[in-house]
């Protein structure tokens, strides 16, 4: 469209300023040529606008499609990208906490195991005096109360630490030992004993 309008005020600027020449120099309609002339620079120029704002060519509609589709994909993957990015960086950060994890209970305590499909930390007692005193207190739950509390509180403090560290809500439950049942449970800062039915 921008290409169609120049040419064609071009070509009228070019006649109309010819035909002022000659009327100028042979008693012509010298006015109306000069008027003439003077539509046609304006047309030109306005022409010249058109093409400096929209461009020589007209994008066909095809084309701006396929460019809205095209930057639609662009950030679609780029999304796509830092969505696995992201992922890739959480995925680390829970193996950095479970290294931590078997550090701090290896030794005294035993095993600590993470599933990521249901983000739990699982710790197994595998310490021999670990494992006896855990089954005393759940088989006496009364006269160990305090010391139940006690246990639950600690693990409740670590929970809390974990969701802080990795800025979201998982679970850290603990076993009563390698074959034994769960016997504790912790998830947004709530601990639930389990068998607590045994304890009153």
């Amino acid at each position: 469209m921008g290409i169609i309008l120049v040419f064609i005020f071009g070509i009228m600027t070019i006649m109309g300023g010819l035909s002022w020449w000659y009327a100028a120099h042979y008693n012509g309609l010298v006015g109306t040529t000069a008027i003439l002339t003077i539509i046609s620079v304006a047309g030109l120029l306005f022409s010249f606008g058109y093409v400096y704002k929209n461009g020589w060519v007209k994008p066909r509609q095809d084309q701006t499609v396929a460019q809205k589709a095209n930057v639609k994909s662009n950030q679609y993957f780029a999304q796509k990208s830092s969505e696995a990015a992201s992922i890739a960086l959480q995925h680390k950060a829970e193996q950095n906490v479970l290294q931590q994890l078997q550090k701090s209970y290896s030794e005294k305590v035993g095993d600590v195991s993470f599933d990521q499909e249901t983000k739990t930390y699982t710790i197994t007692p595998t310490n021999a005096k670990y494992v006896k005193a855990v089954k005393t207190m759940w088989q006496y739950p009364k006269t160990n109360a305090k010391s139940i509390k006690t246990m639950s509180d600690n693990y409740l403090k670590m929970s809390q630490s974990i969701d802080k560290s990795l800025k979201s809500s998982y679970t850290l439950q603990v076993k009563q030992s390698k074959s034994g049942p769960v016997i504790l449970s912790i998830k947004d800062g709530k601990a639930s004993i389990m068998n607590e039915s045994q304890q009153k």
